[in-house]
C-alpha cells in the first residue's frame, strides 16, 4: 500500500484527500438540508463522535500526505505567536463581512431575516465542546485552507482560492440558503489570506473564535428557552 500511495499522480492524490477529509461531511450536511432538518442536538455521544472522526480523518489523511513527501512546513503548521494573533483581526475583518452581506441581503430581500437555519443545542458538557472546536479548527483549516490551496497553487490563486470556498461551503450546506453569507466570506477571506502568508495559525485562531461565540450564543438560547 505504501508503494501504491507513493505512485499516486497528483490529481489522483488530490481527489483522494478531499473525498477522504469532506466526502463524509458533505454527505451529511446535505442530507440534513433535504431532510429539513432545523434544530441539531449536540449530545455528549455525537460530540464525542464528531470529535474522533475528525481526529481519525487527520491522521489517516496525514499518513497518506507523509508518504507522499508533504510536510507540516508545507502546510502552514509553522508556529508563530505573531500568527496566532493575527487570528483576533482576522475575525474581526469576518465579522465585518458577515454582517455587511447580510444586511445587504435582507435590504435587497427583507423575508431573508426569517429563512430557517439548522439550530446547533449544545448538550454535552463544556470540556467536550472545548476540545471540539479545537480538532474542528485545526481539521478545517488543514484541509479545507492549508491543503488545498497548497495542492492547487500551481494552478494559480483564483482556482484555488475559489476550490477551497467551494469545499468550505459544501460541507456546510446544512445551513441553507443563509449558508452563503456566512460561509463564503469567510472561505474567501481564509483562503486569501493562507495563499499570501502560508500560516495556518491566524485562521485556526479566527476560526476557534467563531465556534465559540457560535456555541456560546447557541447555550444561551437553549438557557433562556
Amino acid at each position: 500500500m505504501r508503494s501504491a500511495i507513493q505512485k499516486l499522480s497528483p490529481r489522483t492524490e488530490f481527489f483522494l484527500i478531499v473525498s477522504l477529509c469532506f466526502g463524509y461531511f458533505v454527505v451529511t450536511s446535505a442530507t440534513l438540508l433535504l431532510r429539513g432538518i432545523h434544530e441539531y442536538k449536540l449530545t455528549t455521544p455525537v460530540v464525542i463522535r464528531g470529535i474522533v472522526v475528525e481526529t481519525a480523518i487527520m491522521v489517516i489523511a496525514g499518513w497518506i500526505l507523509h508518504l507522499r513527501g508533504w510536510t507540516f512546513r508545507r502546510l502552514g503548521f509553522q508556529f508563530s505567536w505573531l500568527g496566532i494573533l493575527a487570528g483576533v483581526p482576522l475575525f474581526l475583518v469576518y465579522i465585518v463581512l458577515y454582517w455587511g452581506g447580510y444586511l445587504l441581503v435582507v435590504g435587497i430581500n427583507p423575508a431573508a431575516q426569517h429563512l430557517q437555519v439548522v439550530t446547533m443545542v449544545p448538550a454535552a458538557p463544556a470540556a467536550l465542546f472545548v476540545l471540539l472546536i479545537i480538532v474542528n479548527s485545526i481539521f478545517e483549516e488543514e484541509a479545507a485552507a492549508g491543503y488545498v490551496v497548497s495542492a492547487l497553487e500551481k494552478q494559480g490563486m483564483a482556482l484555488s482560492i475559489t476550490a477551497s470556498t467551494l469545499i468550505r461551503f459544501l460541507y456546510h450546506l446544512y445551513q441553507g440558503p443563509m449558508a452563503m453569507i456566512a460561509v463564503l466570506p469567510l472561505g474567501l477571506l481564509f483562503a486569501l489570506v493562507y495563499w499570501r502568508w502560508r500560516n495556518l495559525w491566524p485562521l485556526m485562531t479566527a476560526h476557534t473564535i467563531v465556534n465559540v461565540l457560535s456555541f456560546a450564543l447557541a447555550a444561551s438560547r437553549g438557557i433562556s428557552q
